[in-house]
């Protein structure tokens, strides 16, 4: 039996317009979470949010991995809950003679953010093929811009996540996905295509406080994960209502987006061979070190 709470019992909680933020929002709209009142905020300034939990006027964030593993070596006092997204990224191009990271030597690339999470990933997974990043034209914009250059024809290649992946797919003929991060990333780590992307974070002092309730939010946010993924139609038109996008586009994405909540023990292997290779790659990423056990809740 889930746990009742005081009708007064508010649990505020920040995240960006995604598929990560659906598990909550399918628990405030099914009363998932009896007693307790969800106040969620969408917004995709990530600094803001993780501001808002520094300074007590947010309980759950949700984010980038890195992100909450940046701001807990700064010493914000933050626990990761648990890593929700491992498959999200894909290379997007027209070139069908485009199959590896060799065929974009010499193309203008796209990539959101220069040293992010992102960067990272395509500068690690091109630097073990042998070739050097030099060699390709990479060009940092946002999503959004990463779309409309695209579209226009400016760049050859955009490395990008879903939903936008679908949206240029639904919206261009002749685009199509040439790589899939996550099998590239699995050549390299055991046959293993799981990349923790985003995470549930909460406030350090809310958990120490309410252990009960940090820990049914937890438990509740994995019964979301399990429903969207048992039930793609109804998850699809949460996600189009939620993030304003046309059903067909959602259910493309949602269809090469994995979400799943794993064990502590295997989520902390990943997050920590993640983020070990993150610090090798550029130690600004993680805030200069991996953090200790005490970043895991």
């Amino acid at each position: 039996m889930p746990a009742v709470y005081s009708a007064q019992e508010q649990v505020r909680v920040f995240g960006p317009p995604g598929f990560s933020v659906l598990p909550l929002i399918w628990a405030q709209e099914t009363g998932a979470l009896p007693g307790v009142d969800l106040k969620i905020e969408l917004s995709p300034d990530h600094q803001r949010s993780l501001n808002l939990l520094a300074t007590d006027q947010a309980d759950f964030l949700i984010t980038g991995l890195n992100v909450g593993a940046k701001a807990y070596t700064r010493g914000i006092g933050i626990q990761l809950v648990n890593v929700n997204t491992w498959a999200i990224d894909y290379v997007v191009a027209r070139d069908p003679q485009i199959k590896s990271w060799a065929d974009l030597i010499g193309k203008r690339v796209s990539l959101p953010l220069q040293g992010g999470p992102l960067d990272f990933l395509v500068q690690y997974l091109v630097s073990r093929e042998g070739i050097d990043p030099g060699k390709i034209e990479f060009v940092y914009t946002s999503a959004p811009q990463s779309v409309q250059f695209f579209a226009l024809r400016q760049i050859d290649a955009v490395v990008i996540p879903e939903p936008q992946v679908s949206q240029i797919l639904q919206s261009d003929p002749e685009a199509t996905i040439v790589l899939d991060i996550q099998k590239e990333w699995a050549k390299w780590h055991r046959g293993d295509p799981d990349v923790p992307y985003v995470a549930l974070f909460v406030r350090k002092a809310f958990a120490e406080a309410d252990p009960k309730l940090a820990d049914e939010v937890a438990r509740v946010y994995a019964k979301g994960v399990d429903w969207m993924n048992a039930n793609p139609q109804e998850a699809a038109e949460l996600a189009a209502r939620v993030l304003g996008l046309p059903e067909p586009v959602i259910k493309q994405a949602l269809g090469r987006t994995k979400m799943r909540v794993y064990d502590r023990a295997r989520t902390k292997a990943l997050t920590d061979e993640h983020l070990e290779e993150m610090l090798e790659f550029n130690a600004e990423l993680v805030g200069g070190r991996v953090p200790d056990g005490g970043f895991y809740r």
